[in-house]
């Protein structure tokens, strides 16, 4: 079976954040997607990049960005503290 690209999507201005990976879908919020990431909360704006199989993020009210891997994502996404659809 063939692996999926992952993809993402921005939406309520910058506040929700929907992720696909391997076929699953997540839905977080900024403040849950920067906890996940390891960041403080900060202001909205966010930027998603993806190029293969690495994610980058930028958060543009803090100057704060960060890239993984789909993988590593998916494996933080998969704790039992996120949401997913």
């Amino acid at each position: 079976m063939a692996r999926t690209a992952p993809s993402a999507l921005i939406t309520d201005r910058g506040r929700r954040v929907l992720i696909r990976i391997q076929g699953r879908q997540y839905e977080l919020s900024q403040d849950e997607l920067r906890a996940l990431l390891g960041l403080p909360p900060g202001p909205a704006g966010l930027g998603i990049s993806i190029d293969g199989n690495r994610i980058h993020f930028e958060f543009a009210g803090d100057a704060k960005s960060l890239e993984l891997s789909a993988d590593q994502l998916q494996h933080r996404l998969r704790k039992p503290s996120t949401s997913r659809l």
